[in-house]
């Protein structure tokens, strides 16, 4: 069986929300019911508004195959590290994933419909439970533009594990969401890269991962709270796997026909209720490189470039000093010998001239005796 995971909250988000959520849900469940997919629906509630009802109460009197979890608001109030996030969509996925019953874990945003050729493969269930499966993303007005051949998708990435705006999509066993240890949730402070961070882990346990189809995300407003998502550098974060995750000691409490209030245990109540979310900050140790610290590690690269230069260039005027002076030498040495061998044919001649003069010599003194 495949769970879809899907997260959301009363607050209207985007301004149409429940209408996106449900021409979506409806939308997705049916295709897949016509293939015969066995599948079930799990929505998570998080920090729900008390004085509007709950989106849980609408999906469960629309679709039969969904449960349910709201999450207390004080569970938010514990976790949260920024004051501007009403909603921890990753904390709650994983809340939805350690629930879900079905062996396959499809975890998408509530406003995205799949596109056929992703029905086709959920359909054949061919599945490896060692590869990460994701999807392409394109922005649309209405399912009417679902499966247009005109529309190209130009925003993930071409290349394993297609981290790029993984949250819209997002299918693997769910042994292997386990054995990553499911999204990262000591970053509290934003909801930003976690998708990513999810696919490269789990491609680097098994170097697998695949591009299915692609879904088509209902275009809606973007207003304040997405703006304030803190942006870091997720390379810096912990990639050592949690050791829980999903709120697994939380307690359960139904509310109704396949929905289950999830409340913190007595002991992290009293912590709840004293803590306050922080302002919008990054921890120093994920933090972008700010213009400045950019700037001086481009004047450092620059440097150590024209270091490199003044090195080479040095090497080379070293080489030719020492090939001139290896000439030099070889000019000395010749001419010396050049010197040696005239010195010796002049001192040879001058030898021969003596022994003809003393030769002469005794030739006259002999005449004259």
């Amino acid at each position: 069986m495949i769970s879809v995971v899907i997260v959301g909250r009363n607050d209207n988000y985007g301004g149409d929300f429940e209408d996106r959520l449900f021409a979506t849900t409806h939308h997705n469940l049916a295709e897949l019911k016509k293939q015969g997919v066995d599948v079930e629906l799990i929505f998570v509630e998080w920090n729900p508004l008390s004085d509007r009802r709950l989106l849980s109460e609408s999906i469960t009197a629309d679709f039969e195959e969904a449960r349910c979890f709201v999450v207390d608001g004080t569970v938010h109030r514990l976790f949260n590290e920024n004051k501007y996030l009403p909603l921890l969509e990753y904390h709650a996925e994983n809340i939805g994933a350690l629930r879900a019953d079905g062996s396959w874990l499809l975890l998408t945003n509530p406003d995205n419909f799949f596109g056929k050729a992703i029905i086709d493969f959920l359909a054949d269930g061919a599945f490896d439970p060692g590869v990460l499966y994701r999807a392409g993303w394109i922005d649309v007005e209405s399912d009417a533009d679902v499966d247009r051949p005109d529309l190209i998708d130009q925003y993930t990435s071409d290349t394993p594990p297609y981290g790029h705006a993984a949250g819209d999509f997002i299918l693997c066993s769910k042994a292997l969401f386990d054995r990553v240890g499911g999204f990262r949730e000591d970053l509290a402070f934003t909801t930003f890269h976690k998708d990513a961070i999810f696919c490269h882990d789990a491609f680097e346990l098994t170097g697998q991962a695949s591009k299915i189809g692609t879904t088509y995300h209902l275009r809606h407003e973007r207003d304040e709270i997405h703006r304030r998502r803190l942006k870091y550098d997720w390379r810096k974060t912990d990639r050592t796997r949690q050791s829980s995750y999903g709120l697994a000691s939380g307690i359960a409490t139904k509310l109704g026909d396949r929905i289950t209030l999830l409340e913190l245990p007595p002991e992290l109540l009293l912590a709840a209720h004293s803590r306050r979310p922080g302002s919008a900050r990054v921890p120093i140790a994920y933090r972008m490189p700010t213009r400045s610290e950019e700037f001086l590690k481009l004047v450092a690269r620059k440097a150590k470039r024209q270091a490199n230069r003044l090195k080479g260039a040095g090497k080379r005027l070293s080489g030719r000093a020492r090939r001139n002076a290896r000439q030099v030498s070889g000019d000395l040495r010749r001419a010396a010998k050049q010197e040696a061998r005239r010195f010796r044919r002049n001192l040879k001649k001058r030898m021969r001239a003596l022994k003809r003069q003393s030769r002469k010599a005794k030739r006259r003194n002999a005449n004259n005796e």
